[in-house]
């Protein structure tokens, strides 16, 4: 009897190699279905997780991508920079060899103004060698060239050693820099032969110079801040350059005032000055010419007899005027017949009072010193001309200037 077909099974047939029977092999429907089933299912998988991998992939190397870009923008920001810094730099050097230059100029100055307080000083040796070899009659003014021949070789000494060209030139005359009071204007150059003798003294010296330090590359510094500490050094040579100037120049010129008559005529004019400061009271003005005198006259407008509280000086328009005593200005103003005028107040209860004036230095509360100039001789006011009214008030009433001043 024939056996029905299965329809639920399928049967494959696995052809081997060849002398080799045909084998068959049966399954289930199912089973047959679900296999390729399965394979196509794991080949999505696979192809899916090859996707997620290749994804992974590709936005790593997008993110190494764009660090590179940043880095390689820092990279061209970093040498836009340096090239900004070598511009920069140039510029900076640039700078210093001005300055180099000018400090050279200085240097020059300084040669020149040694070379003029040498001569200076050779001119008052030989003076002084004169007055030595004359007679004893002249021993005032032997002590006074003796004086201003010590100032020049103070300053020599200073100079000689500062400037570091002169290193034997002035030893014998150290003395006298450590005689020199604090009030000469000489005592700076002994704080300029301090700082550069020093300097003078090293670039001289044969000695080994006894330095250390860790050794730092010049690489390892911002070359801008190289040459910022080159300029700062460069400023303070400039500065003591300027001081060594300035001092040098100050002895010069006492020196030449010490020797021409000019520095006696100042001496004159000195002791003028203090001869005229000397009384309690002073003239209140340079002219001595009284026009009007204190009391009764005759107006010089109206022609009737008038009474006048002070006296007036003449003089010319911008004369100046000065104060009769210590004092301090209560009032310094315009008034009709006063014209510009000042009024000071004395600690012995006196007032002064100064009319007509051109202009006033004062102010009201200034403490003035007898003899310091408060204003300007004028013709304001009530006035015929060019004059200053002067006028003395003791206990709020106007006595007669005369009695305290003489002309």
């Amino acid at each position: 009897m024939k056996s029905q077909p299965d329809h639920n099974r399928i049967t494959l047939l696995v052809v081997r190699e060849a002398g080799r029977p045909v084998r068959q092999v049966q399954l289930s429907k199912p089973l047959a279905l679900a296999l390729p089933a399965a394979a196509a299912l794991s080949l999505s998988s696979l192809v899916t997780s090859m996707h997620i991998h290749a994804s992974r992939s590709i936005s790593e190397l997008e993110a190494e991508a764009a660090a590179l870009s940043l880095t390689n923008i820092r990279m061209e920001l970093k040498v836009a920079d340096k090239d900004q810094a070598l511009l920069q730099l140039r510029s900076q050097v640039t700078e210093l060899s001005e300055e180099a230059q000018g400090i050279k100029d200085k240097l020059k100055s300084v040669t020149e103004l040694e070379q003029q307080l040498q001569s200076l000083i050779d001119k008052e040796n030989t003076s002084s060698s004169g007055t030595a070899a004359g007679t004893d009659e002249t021993d005032t003014t032997a002590s006074a060239a003796s004086t201003a021949g010590n100032r020049p070789l103070i300053a020599a000494s200073a100079n000689a050693v500062a400037i570091g060209t002169q290193g034997n030139a002035s030893r014998a005359n150290a003395p006298f820099i450590k005689e020199s009071s604090a009030d000469s204007p000489y005592a700076t150059l002994s704080a300029i032969d301090f700082r550069f003798g020093v300097v003078a003294a090293a670039l001289g010296s044969t000695v080994p110079p006894q330095v250390g330090g860790e050794y730092i590359a010049v690489y390892a510094n911002d070359p801008l801040e190289l040459v910022q500490e080159t300029r700062d050094d460069y400023e303070e040579i400039r500065s003591m350059l300027d001081e060594m100037v300035s001092s040098i120049s100050t002895t010069i010129t006492e020196a030449e005032k010490a020797n021409t008559l000019e520095a006696n005529l100042q001496a004159q004019k000195a002791r003028e000055e203090k001869a005229r400061l000397a009384p309690a009271v002073i003239w209140p003005t340079g002219s001595k010419v009284i026009t009007s005198s204190f009391g009764y006259r005759s107006d010089p407008f109206k022609g009737v007899s008038a009474y006048h509280s002070g006296i007036d000086i003449a003089g010319s328009i911008g004369d100046p005027v000065y104060a009769a005593m210590d004092g301090v200005v209560t009032s310094a103003e315009q008034m009709g017949a006063r014209g510009k005028y000042i009024i000071i107040k004395h600690v012995n209860g006196l007032e002064t009072w100064y009319m007509h004036l051109n202009g006033m230095i004062v102010s009201p509360g200034d403490k003035v010193r007898k003899g310091e100039q408060i204003g300007m001789l004028g013709n304001t006011g009530r006035s015929t001309g060019p004059h200053l009214h002067f006028q003395v008030v003791k206990q709020n009433k106007p006595v007669n200037p005369l009695n305290y001043v003489k002309p």
